[in-house]
This record gives structure tokens, sequence and C-alpha cells, in this order.
């Protein structure tokens, strides 16, 4: 990272994406007390970036319980002191999750050390009121609805994203976005047309926006089905994509590699013009399908096992 400043973007794309601002209360036995307790969590497959985590601000790994068909999954949990110092580093680049980084925040300071002392129940209404409000914005607050993706088509690209826009893409893009390749044989047509692209979905209306105006792109509405909430997918593909891979790939983690390969893709398009019939051409273009085709592969292989 080139600062501190772009570690903390960093750090806030990937909460908003796979983290969370935990508030809650257990019994301490033996002596039936109610102890308050308050962390931040990432849930995840990818143990060097939770490792990087805990090795800069602290905290503990631990492995989830295993469930079939799922890949092992890492928790790194950060509690009291240094999960506030760390909220306090983010809020700023929060998009998502930043009134519950507030909330969490409030709640920490109406914690305090006081050997097993009895308190008012003003404190502890506070403190209940608090733990419900997270869970509100959690479970109900800014929920995607296909109204909301309506207007929200309707953005352009307004802002011109800053390195620390770039820094929180990255984290982002590392926790829950994902980097393709499309490939599909048009009716009309010889050859089979490509097309790079990444995608972030989720659940919560604030991202979205967010990353239209500053990148521009294309938004899906995902009707709710079963236990599953209306979702919405942000995709950028092709040249505007191309773009910016750049500026996104020194802060990227785990997805350096395919989006490499990406770039290196995108590198592979023939420009318009020339005698297309020609031996040299046809040669030519011979030897960028082989690297496509290669590449294609590589894609499907670090999405499908999380590596290249």
């Amino acid at each position: 990272m080139k600062n501190i400043k772009n570690l903390f973007a960093y750090v806030a794309g990937y909460i908003d994406g796979d983290g969370c601002f935990y508030l809650g209360k257990f019994i301490q036995k033996p002596k039936d007390i109610i102890v308050y307790e308050y962390s931040i969590q990432i849930v995840s497959v990818k143990e060097p970036v939770l490792r990087e985590f805990k090795s800069q601000f602290g905290g503990a790994i631990r492995i989830k319980p295993f469930k079939e068909k799922h890949k092992d999954a890492f928790c790194w949990t950060i509690k009291n002191d240094n999960s506030i110092q760390l909220a306090e580093s983010i809020k700023e680049f929060l998009v998502e999750k930043i009134y519950q980084c507030d909330l969490f925040i409030q709640f920490s300071k109406l914690i305090t050390h006081n050997k097993f002392r009895t308190i008012g129940i003003d404190l502890i209404n506070k403190r209940e009121e608090i733990i419900e409000n997270i869970r509100k914005e959690k479970h109900m607050s800014n929920l995607i609805t296909k109204e909301e993706i309506e207007i929200a088509k309707k953005d352009t690209l307004t802002i011109t994203p800053s390195e620390i826009d770039f820094s929180y893409l990255a984290g982002l893009l590392d926790s829950e976005g994902c980097f393709r390749v499309r490939k599909w044989k048009p009716k009309n047509k010889p050859n089979h047309v490509y097309c790079i692209g990444i995608e972030i979905g989720n659940t919560k209306l604030p991202i979205i926006p967010w990353l239209i105006k500053r990148f521009g792109g294309g938004v899906t509405f995902i009707e709710a089905k079963g236990n599953k909430k209306a979702s919405a997918t942000w995709n950028l593909s092709s040249r505007a994509l191309y773009k910016i891979l750049p500026k996104i790939r020194p802060y990227l983690r785990t997805k350096k590699e395919i989006c490499d390969k990406l770039i290196e893709f995108q590198e592979t398009i023939i420009s318009n013009g020339g005698d297309r019939n020609s031996i040299l051409f046809k040669a030519m273009f011979k030897k960028r399908q082989e690297v496509r085709e290669r590449i294609v592969q590589e894609v499907h292989n670090f999405n499908h096992k999380g590596s290249i």
C-alpha cells in the first residue's frame, strides 16, 4: 500500500463485502453475570488476507465449522480497544456499513471494566437499544428493491475516482467480486466473441450507486427467491474495465493474478482495419485465439479453485 489511508480504504472495502460489526452479550458462568461484547469479524476462505489483517491489527483467526461441499472458511476476530481503533480508522472509507460502524463505536463507549459492579438500568437500556438498532440496520435497512435499482440505472459516471476509491474497490473485489472472461458464439458470425468483465453482487443498495458514479458500468436486479433476499449485480466490462484494471491491481491481494489475466486478454484485441483475409493476418489471428483460449481456461480455473 502507498500509505496508511490506502490500507484503511482496502480494509473498509473488504469489510463492506465480507465483514461484520458484532454487538452482543452472553452469560458468564458460574456467577450468571451478563457480559456485553463487541468485535469486528470477517469470515472468508482467503486465509492469507486474514493473516495479513491479523499481522497489521491484531486479533485471532479460527477455522469455521466445516460444511459439506464448501471450502474451509476462516474467521478473523478483533475485539476491545484494537477493534475500536480499527473502526475509527476505516469509518470515513466505508460505504455500506458506515452506520453500523458508528453504532459500534457508540456501543464501545458504554462498556467499561467495572469489576462486576452493578450498573444502572439507563445504561443497560442504551446498550440494548444500540444492539437492536444494529440488528435492524443489518437485516432491514437499505435493502435492494427493484424501484431503487431502476433509479440507480439512471446514474452516470460523474465522479473521478481517487486512489482511495481504487483501494476500496480492490478490497470489495477481493472479498466478494468476480473477474470473468465471457465467451459466446453469435448466430451470424463465424468466430466466437469474448469480453472481459468484473461483477459485484449485493443485497444492500448504497454500494451500487457509489460504483456507478465512479466507474460507470451497468446493474442487474435479481428477484428474491426462497429465503434469499432481492439483490443487484454491478458489472463493468471491455474497454471501460481495461482502463481501470491497472489502477486497481496494486491494491489487490487475492485476485492480482486474475486481474493480470484480464489485462493480458484485453491486449490480444485486434484493432479494426487491414486485410483480414491475408495469410499474415490469419496466422496472427490464430496465435491470438490460442492465447485467448488459454486465458479463458486459466480464469475459469481460478474462479473454480480460487487460484491459477
